[in-house]
């Protein structure tokens, strides 16, 4: 059943907060509580009875939590914890592409792609990108009601984007960004972002900012290896 406006406005604000609990660790619970419009009691309530635990508690065990997520696939932070060697900070240049938005599990991505894919291989060429935007994070948001955006680059002056108006099209702003150079199987994934919240993050004393993160897929071999540079936006 699909949830109701305001269930899911309180849904995204309560899980944003929890991610930036994670994330933002130089700020406080009052602060992050406060962007999201609420007072101090009120986001320790609201927070408690939506994430059944306090936001003390939950940025106190999050590192935990991410770790007894069925993504995890095991791993600990702790194995993956020399992110920085591949990481490069770069400047990359904005992009148009076309997009769908779907919103599940992100077990179910791979059959999302065929099926993207499939449907826009005519406006594909040989300098393509593909790109993946997960927007939830799944050791917060429930499995199934995870969002995120299939992406492939276009011309901004493609013929097809006047010729049909129910593509999708946004643009990527360029500029500053971490880049993690990932090579191996996509169930290492999940931990790679995760030691970028949890640990890089506040270890090297760079900030987020508003813009999305996003994966550009550079090689996808039969065996289930791939290169894929995932791209954090920082101020």
């Amino acid at each position: 059943m699909d949830e109701a406006l305001y269930q899911f406005i309180k849904r995204i604000r309560l899980e944003r907060s929890a991610w930036c609990l994670k994330v933002e660790k130089e700020k406080s619970i009052t602060e992050i509580g406060g962007r999201y419009g609420y007072s101090s009691s009120n986001f320790a309530t609201a927070f408690k009875k939506h994430m059944a635990v306090t936001p003390a508690d939950f940025r106190k065990f999050s590192e935990q939590m991410v770790e007894q997520s069925s993504f995890s696939h095991g791993l600990t932070l702790d194995d993956l914890d020399d992110a920085g060697r591949l990481i490069t900070v770069e400047n990359l240049e904005g992009f148009t592409v076309i997009y769908e938005r779907k919103k599940g599990n992100y077990h179910d991505l791979p059959d999302e792609w065929c099926l993207f894919l499939d449907k826009y291989r005519h406006l594909a060429s040989k300098d393509t990108l593909y790109i993946e935007c997960t927007i939830d994070d799944p050791s917060i948001t429930d499995h199934n009601q995870c969002m995120y955006e299939l992406c492939q680059t276009i011309s901004p002056d493609h013929p097809a984007l006047k010729e049909n108006k129910d593509l999708l099209v946004r643009e990527f702003e360029g500029g500053k960004y971490a880049v993690y150079h990932f090579k191996g199987v996509p169930q290492f994934l999940f931990m790679v972002y995760q030691e970028i919240f949890c640990r890089w993050l506040s270890k090297t004393g760079n900030q987020l900012d508003d813009r999305p993160i996003f994966d550009i897929y550079r090689k996808i071999g039969e065996d289930g290896y791939m290169e894929i540079d995932i791209c954090f936006p920082l101020k």
